[in-house]
C-alpha cells in the first residue's frame, strides 16, 4: 500500500513544533520535533505579510528543521496561536446564505475591529450542531490575509504543498477524538494551556461545540480559569463532562492531581498522543512522555484534507 506523509507545524512558547505522519494502514507519527524560531507567531502574527522582513529568515530556519530531521513529506500544515486571530460564537439567522452570509460576517468582524478594513481578513464560519428555528450558533474564525500569505510564502520558499492552515485548538480535536474515541459519547473539555492564557472548548459527540479563551493578565493559575469555564458550561449547556483533557506547555502531575481534586472530574488527564497512534521508534523519548505539546501538530498532520 502506497504510503503518504504530511507535516504538522505549531508555535507553542516561542518555539516550533512539527510533527510528520505516514498514512498507510497503520497510521504512524515518524517525526516529532522542536526547535526555537527567530519569530513569535502569538506576538507578531498579526503583523505578518507575504513580504515581510523576516520571511526569508523564517523559511530558512524552517527548511534547516526540516532538513535535519530528514522530512520527506510533500504536504506542510500550520496551526496558528489563537492570539492574533479573531474567534466568536454567534447567533445567526439559519436563512442567511452565500453573500448574504458573507456580509454578515464580515460586519460582524467590523464591530471589533473598526479601524481595519474588513477586505484584510478571510472570514470562515460553521454552524453548531444545536437546533433553533430563530438562530444559529455559529464559529466564526477571521485570520489575517497578511498572515496566510506569510505562510503561504513560506511553502513556495520550502518547495512543498500547503494543506491547512487552522487553528492551534480546534487542530488538537483531531489529535483527541482519534486517541480517545472510547469516551465520545460523553462531554469531554480540551484545555490548551499556553504562556499568558488558556484555550477551552467542549467537545459534544465527538465535536467542537464551544470556545473561550482566557487571558491570565498576572495571575496564571489555570485552575481558577478550568473552574469559570466548568462553571460557565454548567450554566449554559447543562453540561457536566465526563473527561478534561490538557495540551499545550508543561502540563505537571501535580496540576493534574489539584484539578482533579478541584472539580472532582477522575478523568483529569495530560493528553497522550500516542494511545491509539503508532510512534516510530526513532522518536525522540522525552517528546513522546511529553505529547501533549505536539498534540496540535500532529493533529495536523493526521488530516489529509
Amino acid at each position: 500500500m502506497k504510503s503518504n506523509r504530511y507535516v504538522g507545524v505549531s508555535f507553542l512558547k516561542g518555539k516550533i513544533q512539527l510533527a510528520e505522519v505516514e498514512h498507510k494502514k497503520n497510521v504512524t507519527v515518524t517525526i516529532l520535533a522542536e526547535s526555537d524560531i527567530t519569530l513569535d507567531f502569538a506576538q507578531v502574527g498579526a503583523s505578518l505579510t507575504a513580504d515581510h522582513p523576516q520571511l526569508e529568515t523564517f523559511i530558512l530556519e524552517l527548511r534547516d528543521l526540516l532538513k535535519k530531521q530528514k522530512v520527506s513529506a510533500e504536504y506542510i500544515s500550520f496551526a496558528l496561536p489563537p492570539d492574533p486571530v479573531f474567534i466568536n460564537i454567534i447567533p445567526i439567522d439559519p436563512s442567511l446564505t452565500g453573500k448574504d452570509l458573507a456580509h454578515y460576517l464580515q460586519w460582524e468582524v467590523d464591530q471589533y475591529f473598526p479601524q481595519a478594513s474588513v477586505k484584510e481578513f478571510i472570514i470562515d464560519s460553521y454552524g453548531l450542531p444545536h437546533e433553533n428555528k430563530l438562530a444559529q450558533q455559529t464559529f466564526m474564525v477571521a485570520v489575517r490575509r497578511g498572515m496566510a500569505a506569510f505562510l503561504q510564502e513560506t511553502v513556495i520558499g520550502l518547495k512543498m504543498k500547503l494543506n491547512i492552515i487552522d487553528v492551534d485548538q480546534f487542530s488538537t480535536e483531531k489529535t483527541l477524538i482519534t486517541n480517545y474515541p472510547e469516551i465520545l459519547e460523553h462531554d469531554i473539555v480540551l484545555f490548551g494551556l499556553r504562556t499568558g492564557g488558556m484555550d477551552a472548548s467542549l467537545i459534544h459527540n465527538g465535536q467542537m461545540t464551544d470556545y473561550r479563551a482566557f487571558q491570565y493578565n498576572g495571575d496564571a493559575d489555570p485552575v481558577k480559569r478550568i473552574q469559570e469555564y466548568l462553571k460557565y458550561l454548567k450554566q449554559k449547556e447543562n453540561s457536566s463532562p465526563a473527561a478534561l483533557l490538557l495540551h499545550g506547555i508543561a502540563v505537571p502531575q501535580d496540576l493534574v492531581v489539584s484539578l482533579r481534586s478541584a472539580t472532582g472530574i477522575k478523568q483529569t488527564l495530560a493528553m497522550n498522543a500516542f494511545r491509539k497512534i503508532q510512534a516510530s521508534e526513532k522518536l525522540h523519548q522525552p517528546f513522546i512522555k511529553e505529547s501533549y505539546r505536539f498534540a496540535s501538530a500532529i493533529g495536523l498532520a493526521l488530516r489529509t484534507k
